[in-house]
């Protein structure tokens, strides 16, 4: 046998080898289920996300002397409206008493309206946004149009020249040695042009501020044209061939294209300002409104929730220290509840539905850390319409109000 036949078997054992490997990994992983995985490639660009903090809202509870019960305790004072029965059998996070908390009710209600409110107005910074920017679309072309008229209408008296940008000659005024000069000057501002005429097309919301930081550009070096060729007009003799009405003509024509330009220039200074102010000072002001009424909401939210006296613990209620009428201090014993597994406190909360994402077998909560999302597995328990009880959070403070639409990894910005 050859070396080169004993080197082609060698490699054939060697490749039957890796592939029966494979299979072998393959087989025994097959059985083992796998993991959700809710790690993404982050997004390109960042989301504005609002925050949720996690309050001791569902109650506190200590154990008995003993350890067959716990005693669930107010987290705020006033007139007892509701209370547990003994007898009753509760879960985790359920409502065993309530505090009258109508005034509670009323601020979180303004609070929530005031922060509505503030969320509108900033929606409403971008909708001024983006229309200062199609304001400034439309003002560019305008100035850009009026501006090439003013060249070729006015300026190009003194010049001789084809449309090609071909200049030929200054005439018309003694240019006192800076002939040349003006016709190169002149042949840059057609080149100007030119760009103008090229991007009319192009022009939109997305490069606006670009084209208007051109465009002043350009019209402040059309408008040192004008002051040039104007300050000639001064040193002119005046005889036969140049009159005094020549030199009154050419003074009024350049005073005329020079306030062209500068009308130009100003609309196009108000154009920028528009958009700066509608996505710097007053979009930041907004944002600042949105942070502060969300304080506020959180605030009274906590505080309302304080009225409703949940129990941290599953099991029956075996007494009951408050009665219907009653008035009660912060901290005062409000039940006793005893449960099969009383060594245990599970610390459920209630959060917004919208604050979990769920997967087919494992749910999650989102915080914030260096700017990206980052999951947090939970279990789910009693679910209403707007909100959800979760345990598991314990280490958790602030976590993503609405998480609809977004992954982990992905870039945002807390507003």
């Amino acid at each position: 046998m050859t070396i080169n036949n004993k080197i082609m078997i060698n490699k054939k054992y060697a490749l039957i080898a890796a592939l029966l490997v494979v299979f072998a990994v393959i087989v025994l992983s097959g059985g083992e289920e796998k993991p959700v995985d809710v790690q993404t490639e982050a997004t390109d660009s960042s989301r504005s996300v609002s925050l949720y903090k996690i309050s001791a809202d569902n109650g506190t509870a200590v154990r008995t002397a003993d350890g067959s019960a716990f005693i669930v305790r107010s987290q705020s004072g006033g007139r007892v409206e509701k209370v547990a029965k003994v007898g009753d059998v509760v879960v985790a996070g359920a409502t065993i008493a309530q505090i009258e908390n109508s005034a509670q009710r009323a601020a979180l209600i303004q609070a929530e309206g005031a922060y509505d409110a503030a969320v509108a107005s900033a929606g409403g910074n971008v909708t001024s946004q983006a229309t200062a920017k199609q304001d400034a679309v439309r003002t560019w072309n305008n100035e850009t149009l009026g501006s090439a008229q003013v060249i070729y209408n006015t300026i190009d008296a003194n010049f001789l020249l084809s449309r090609t940008s071909t200049i030929t000659g200054f005439r018309g005024l003694e240019s006192f040695g800076a002939a040349e000069s003006f016709n190169q000057r002149r042949a840059a501002i057609e080149e100007i042009l030119k760009s103008w005429e090229q991007s009319a097309s192009t022009v939109n919301e997305v490069n606006i501020s670009d084209k208007l930081d051109s465009l002043a550009n350009d019209l402040a070096v059309i408008g040192s044209f004008i002051d040039d060729l104007a300050a000639l007009v001064p040193r002119q003799n005046i005889d036969l061939d140049y009159t005094d009405a020549d030199r009154q003509a050419d003074t009024s024509r350049f005073a005329g294209a020079r306030a062209s330009i500068t009308e130009s220039q100003r609309k196009i200074d108000s154009a920028r300002t528009a958009i700066v102010s509608t996505s710097g000072s007053n979009a930041a002001f907004s944002n600042a409104q949105v942070k502060q009424a969300l304080g506020v909401l959180e605030s009274a939210r906590a505080a309302y929730a304080k009225t409703i006296i949940k129990t941290p613990v599953a099991g029956t209620v075996t007494a009951v220290s408050i009665s219907v009428g009653d008035i009660i201090n912060i901290g005062s014993d409000v039940v006793f509840v005893s449960g099969d597994n009383s060594s245990n406190i599970e610390n459920t909360v209630s959060v917004p539905l919208t604050a979990v994402k769920f997967t087919p077998t494992k749910s999650f909560v989102f915080t914030v850390e260096n700017d990206k999302l980052v999951a947090h597995e939970v279990k789910t328990g009693l679910v209403t319409n707007t909100s959800i009880n979760i345990t598991g959070a314990e280490a958790l403070t602030d976590i993503v109000m609405d998480i609809r639409g977004l992954k982990e990894g992905d870039a945002v910005v807390i507003k």
